[in-house]
C-alpha cells in the first residue's frame, strides 16, 4: 500500500526538466480504518482553544491561522484518547517544490493550487489507517490508547516553510504559501490546548511529512518540555543537497531550521547533529530504502546514494538514541507496509518501531 507521496514522483524528472521553459519568482511576503471503533470521520469545530471532537472518531477540524498553498484554511484530523498520556503526530507527505517549474510545471507537490477539505483527509487517513498504525485494538501496539493527530500536507515545503511566494508560469503570476512551519506552530499550540497533560509525544512522518516531523521537533519539546519527544522518519534521510538545491528551498520556503545551528544553512545532514545536541534523550528513528529512486530525484542524486546513507549510519545515526531500519533497494515509504516489511535478519519493521516507541534497550540499526 503506498501512502500520499506520489509528488515526488514528478521530481524524477527535475534534473532534466530544470531550465526548460521559462521561470522566475519572488518573495510576496514571510512570517515567522477511519478510528478502530468504526467511525467515519466527521467535521468538528474550531474556536481557538481545545479542539472539539468525540473520542475515539476520526475528525476534520479546519483550524483559522493556517494556510494550504492557495491560501485557503487548512486543518488537523484528530481521533482523541483525551484520558491518555500518549500522543502520536503524524505528519503526511506529498512531494514539494520551491519555483515556477517544480509547483507548477512539474507539478510536484501535492495540493498546493486548491483546499485541503474533508473529504481528502478522510480518504488519506483511511489509506494510512489500513496499514493497522492507528489500530486501538492491536494488543502489540503501543500506539493503541494514544491520541492521535494528522497533519496534512498543502504546502510544498516539508511541513517548514515560512513565506509567501509569487511564481510567474508562461507570463501568469502563481502564489503559494510555503506556511508549513507557521502551520505546524498553530498545530502544536492547539494540541497543547487541547492535551496539556501528555507525558509522551510521538512525532511521525513519511516522505516530506518525514522531514517536516524533524524540522518541528523543537516546537513539540517547547510546548511539552516535561515529556518525552520521541520523533520517526520514514523514508526521510537527512543527506547532502546536490545541485544546488539547498539554497533554493531555504529561499523560497524561508525554512525554519535549529535555532542557532549555524552549519545547518549549508549543511542538511547537520540538522540531525544539532537536534541530537538540543535533545540527546529524544529517540530519533530513520526508515530508509538505501537507493531510495524518490529521495535520490529529490536530493539530485545522479549516482548511488549508499555513500550518503553510509554516512548518515556512521555520524548521524551512531548516537545512543539515533539509529535506523535500512532495506535494500529503490522503494520509498515503509509505514504503508508497517505490519508486513522485515529486514534481512528476521527484524520486522513493526517490532522495529515497537522498540523505538517504548524505549527498548535493545533497539538497534538494523540493516
Amino acid at each position: 500500500m503506498a501512502l500520499k507521496w506520489s509528488g515526488f514522483t514528478a521530481l524524477v524528472a527535475v534534473a532534466t526538466a530544470l531550465g526548460c521553459g521559462s521561470s522566475s519568482s519572488g518573495k510576496t511576503g514571510a512570517g515567522g480504518q477511519p478510528g478502530s471503533d468504526g467511525a467515519a470521520a466527521s467535521t468538528g469545530t474550531s474556536d481557538g482553544g481545545p479542539l472539539s471532537a468525540p473520542e475515539g472518531t476520526w475528525t476534520w477540524i479546519p483550524l483559522p491561522g493556517t494556510t494550504c498553498g492557495d491560501g485557503s484554511t487548512a486543518g488537523i484530523g484528530v481521533n482523541l484518547a483525551t484520558d491518555s498520556p500518549d500522543l502520536m503526530v503524524y505528519m503526511e507527505g506529498g512531494g514539494a517544490c520551491w519555483d515556477a517549474q517544480t509547483c507548477f510545471v512539474l507539478n510536484a507537490a501535492s495540493q498546493i493550487a486548491a483546499p485541503y477539505t474533508a473529504t481528502i483527509f478522510e480518504k488519506d487517513v483511511a489509506t494510512l489507517d489500513a496499514s493497522g498504525l492507528f489500530s486501538r485494538t492491536d494488543a502489540a501496539s503501543p500506539f493503541a490508547g494514544a491520541s492521535f493527530a494528522y497533519v496534512p500536507y498543502c504546502t510544498g515545503d516539508v511541513h517548514a516553510g515560512t513565506t509567501v511566494q509569487t511564481y510567474t508560469v508562461n507570463g501568469q503570476s502563481k502564489t503559494v504559501h510555503h506556511t508549513g512551519g507557521l502551520n505546524a506552530q498553530v498545530i502544536v499550540d492547539r494540541l497543547h490546548a487541547t492535551l496539556p497533560n501528555v507525558s509522551r509525544v510521538w512525532l511521525v512522518g513519511s516522505s516530506a511529512g518525514g522531514y517536516g516531523a524533524t524540522l518541528n521537533q523543537g516546537r513539540y519539546a517547547g510546548a511539552w518540555p516535561a515529556a518525552a519527544i520521541e520523533v520517526l522518519q520514514d523514508s526521510a534521510p537527512f543527506v547532502d543537497v546536490m545541485a544546488g538545491r539547498y539554497p533554493l528551498w531555504q529561499q523560497a520556503w524561508g525554512i525554519a531550521l535549529p535555532p542557532g545551528c549555524t552549519a545547518c544553512g549549508t549543511s542538511f545532514p547537520a540538522v540531525i547533529d544539532a537536534l541530537v545536541a538540543a535533545y540527546p534523550a529524544t529517540r530519533l528513528g530513520l526508515l530508509t530504502y538505501d537507493e531510495d529512486a524518490t529521495v535520490k530525484s529529490f536530493f539530485a542524486y545522479a549516482g548511488s546514494l549508499i555513500p550518503a546513507i553510509d554516512s548518515l549510519l556512521a555520524n548521524q545515526y551512531a548516537h545512543p538514541n539515533t539509529h535506523a531500519f535500512v532495506l535494500p533497494g529503490p522503494n520509498h515509504v515503509m509505514l504503508g507496509n508497517y505490519q508486513t516489511l522485515a529486514a534481512a535478519d528476521g527484524t520486522t519493521l513493526k517490532s522495529w518501531v515497537a522498540q523505538w516507541a517504548t524505549g527498548d534497550p535493545a533497539w538497534k540499526t538494523v540493516r
